[in-house]
């Protein structure tokens, strides 16, 4: 759970260096955009943002998963297309694969309540 917890920390000072205090208190909901190929447990980042966020202005807001598909360019013919499955082969020309995304933890989206400024 130890890169769960780092994982949870970073969406805490994501959101203190980019919202004020007043601004912190209106978000609602927070969307990760998390890939496929992250060796992450969605519930252990969700259950240590809940135990991080307690002592927060923000300690009400929610974390919501969005499971990204993988991105792929094949080495041989340059072919790029995305898949919700694992690939290795190109279904072009069947040359081999690199992986594009699917590997990234980022913020999607943070929702604030309606009547926030």
């Amino acid at each position: 759970m130890h890169h769960e917890l780092s994982i949870a920390e970073r969406v805490k000072i994501f959101l203190e260096n980019n919202f004020d205090k007043n601004q912190l208190k209106d978000i609602k909901r927070i969307d990760i955009g998390i890939g496929k190929l992250v060796m992450a447990d969605k519930e252990n980042i969700r259950e240590a943002f809940d135990m991080i966020k307690k002592e927060t202005v923000f300690n009400e807001v929610e974390i919501n998963f969005i499971t990204d598909e993988l991105r792929y360019e094949c080495k041989e013919c340059g072919e790029k297309f995305s898949s919700a499955d694992y690939e290795l082969h190109c279904p072009k020309c069947g040359g081999n694969l690199k992986v594009l995304t699917g590997e990234e933890i980022y913020i999607k989206n943070v929702e604030r309540s309606p009547n926030s400024k």
